[in-house]
C-alpha cells in the first residue's frame, strides 16, 4: 500500500507494537521484496544503535521514539483492554508519521480500539 502510494522504500519504517523479543517480524530479513534495515543489537561507541544495511527500517516502537518517516506501518498491535501503556505505545507509534500511517491490527485490538473511539449513544 505504502509503496503504490508512492513512498520509496527507504521512507518507510515497519514499526512493531510488540517488542523485538515478541515480534514475529525479527526472523525476517525482507518483505515483498524489500530488505530489512534492523538493529543488529550492537551499539556506536556514543551508544548509538547499529543497523544493518537494508532498505526498510524495521524497529520496535519504543526504540524508534525520537525519529520519524514519511510513511509508518505500525504492525503487530494486540491487545484487548485499551489501558495507559497501550494508549501510550499507539500514540508513540502514530506520531512517528510525518505524512502517512497504516496500522496492522488484530481483529480484537480493533474491536476494542473502535469501541473506545465510537461517541456513547444519546440516552
Amino acid at each position: 500500500e505504502c509503496l503504490e502510494a508512492g513512498y520509496p522504500p527507504g521512507a518507510v519504517a515497519l514499526l512493531t507494537y510488540r517488542g523485538r523479543a515478541g515480534s514475529l517480524l525479527t526472523r525476517y530479513t525482507e518483505l515483498a521484496g524489500h530488505t530489512l534495515r534492523a538493529p543488529t543489537g550492537r551499539y556506536s561507541d556514543d551508544g548509538t544503535p547499529l543497523y544493518n544495511d537494508g532498505e526498510v527500517v524495521f524497529d520496535t516502537v519504543h526504540r524508534f521514539k525520537g525519529r520519524s518517516a514519511p510513511c509508518v506501518i505500525l504492525t503487530e498491535i494486540d491487545f484487548d483492554t485499551l489501558h495507559e501503556d497501550a494508549v501510550r505505545r499507539l500514540f508513540v507509534g502514530a506520531t512517528r508519521a510525518s505524512m502517512h500511517l497504516v496500522m496492522v491490527m488484530s481483529a480484537r485490538a480493533d474491536a476494542t480500539l473502535r469501541a473506545r473511539l465510537q461517541p456513547e449513544a444519546d440516552a
